[in-house]
């Protein structure tokens, strides 16, 4: 995924942490607080991160409290902790939903606070395109679930599998109790300050049926640290979130996305624009159309993509469009009027001799001739 130099993203979904205390090993904590796979930081950044700052030995604390985020994303770290052993622990610390509970089974041991939420469903996508694009694009769908039925099946291998397909296929929400009865957390910790995860509100309004609780407290703060928890938030509803006025804007924006040429953007700035607010859908919408049409007048339709990411206003991109235009000409516009040459200076002005001389040599006119009319003799 292309970015443009100066858009490069300033918000990270995780953040990797060392610890270091007076006789005591180093240890490192990482905390994903936020939608996974989002602002362009992948899984492969989040790994060599990780990577870079593990001695081989060093204890490392994942802690959790996000909605999911990009599944295969979640394979990715998934692995790479099942890959650590038994230097690896998963703190639940408010909510593993999703891709972030596949995240979560990765743990050699994973401890989910006594009030925090576990969720497991299917993968869930849009596609676009003809019926063959349709149809792989389910295939593709069956194999996710497969990996992620596979996480589930290595961390709970009690679970029959009838009954934790039928729990996928009803978006099934666990608490530290039923979880740890199922075997997909090892230890009940301590009931914790619950805060919101950053971002949460339109990833859990997808969901089938969320609990109030956790609708209501969602909010777009900053990560905190697990052993500085924010204060509990104030529950504040948001009546905007039915599911039809989610479907019907989502629905929108995706047209406009398809129409505007940024299929493969769509779901990225879906997940980008709070879908329950519709006079917020129209405008980035109304934005998609300005930077296209910008960018084709501009001769530079290949632009519009990355501009569309950027999250340039529509005033931006024109300036940076005109300033390209200039940089190809490789000079500035200059408007005033060339200099009139010596030719075109005497084609602009009159010259009287020529104009007196073509007058003299035009044939006069002959003389009018008077001629009588004869008139009949007088008797």
């Amino acid at each position: 995924m292309s970015h443009l130099p100066d858009a490069a993203p300033t918000r990270s979904w995780y953040r990797i942490q060392a610890k270091t205390e007076p006789n005591q090993p180093t240890s490192i904590e990482v905390l994903i607080y936020d939608e996974i796979g989002l602002w362009g930081i992948s899984a492969a950044r989040f790994i060599d991160e990780l990577k870079a700052m593990d001695d081989g030995r060093a204890q490392i604390t994942i802690a959790i409290n996000s909605p999911g985020g990009d599944v295969f994303d979640g394979f990715a770290i998934h692995n790479a902790l099942l890959r650590l052993g038994e230097r690896c622990t998963v703190r639940i610390d408010g909510l593993a939903a999703s891709a972030a509970s596949v995240i979560a089974c990765g743990g050699h041991q994973v401890v989910m606070a006594a009030n925090a939420m576990l969720m497991i469903h299917n993968p869930w996508t849009f596609t676009y395109g003809t019926a063959q694009d349709l149809r792989k694009t389910a295939d593709m769908m069956d194999k996710a679930r497969d990996g992620i039925l596979a996480a589930y099946r290595r961390k709970a291998p009690a679970i029959e599998d009838a009954a934790l397909i039928q729990m996928l296929d009803d978006e099934t929400w666990l608490n530290a109790d039923e979880a740890l009865a199922l075997g997909l957390v090892d230890l009940i910790g301590e009931v914790v300050a619950l805060q919101a995860c950053r971002g949460s509100t339109n990833v859990l309004a997808r969901f089938k049926h969320p609990p109030d609780a956790l609708l209501a407290g969602s909010t777009d703060i900053a990560p905190a640290p697990a052993s500085e928890p924010a204060a509990a938030t104030e529950p504040s509803p948001d009546p905007t979130l039915d599911t039809a006025r989610l479907a019907r804007n989502a629905a929108r924006f995706t047209l406009a996305c398809l129409a505007c040429g940024f299929p493969d953007l769509t779901e990225e700035l879906l997940m980008n624009t709070p879908i329950a607010d519709d006079d917020a859908v129209a405008a980035k919408i109304e934005r998609l159309q300005a930077i296209r049409t910008l960018c084709t007048s501009a001769r530079r339709p290949e632009l519009a993509a990355d501009y569309a990411r950027s999250g340039l206003s529509v005033e931006a991109v024109r300036a940076r469009l005109f300033d390209r235009l200039l940089a190809a000409q490789g000079a500035a516009i200059d408007n005033k009027e060339p200099p009139l040459t010596p030719e075109a200076q005497a084609a602009a002005s009159p010259n009287t001799s020529a104009i007196y001389a073509a007058r003299k040599k035009r044939p006069s006119r002959p003389a009018a001739v008077k001629t009588a009319t004869p008139q009949a003799p007088t008797p």
